[in-house]
């Protein structure tokens, strides 16, 4: 399947390390090749060891790298989703996004939090993805 038929998403959130990295992975795991998501942040660190760990564990994701969202200026996604409030003002930068989407999540900070942030994001990602005609 060439790129122009597959779903482009941009997930944005604060630091870029773990709640964009979990539903860029997702997105691109349950999208089964009709979708291409990436992630960016307003202020990009480190994304930690755990999170590599876990994309690892769940698809072929290679090692994932925080990156700011200045890197995609100017680039066209058919969707952008925000992941928290502090990564919805900057969005201004980005005036080519056809559709943005607003979810709000905490930053996870145990292990349980964790878990329930992936169900949560992959729930989400299903019904957007069903509702959109992406997957049966």
């Amino acid at each position: 399947m060439s790129n122009t038929s597959q779903t482009s998403i941009l997930f944005v959130c604060r630091h870029n390390s773990f709640r964009s990295q979990i539903a860029q992975t997702l997105a691109n795991k349950i999208g089964g090749g009709k979708v291409q998501a990436y992630s960016a942040g307003v202020e990009p660190t480190e994304v930690p060891q755990a999170i590599q760990d876990w994309a690892k564990a769940i698809s072929d994701s290679n090692n994932l790298k925080s990156q700011p969202l200045e890197n995609y200026t100017g680039q066209r996604f058919d969707f952008v989703i925000t992941l928290c409030d502090k990564s919805h003002a900057p969005l201004t930068k980005l005036n080519t996004d056809t559709q943005h989407i607003r979810w709000d999540f905490h930053h996870p900070d145990n292990p349980e939090s964790l878990s329930h942030l992936e169900i949560e994001i992959a729930e989400r990602l299903r019904l957007m993805f069903l509702a959109n005609g992406i997957i049966n």
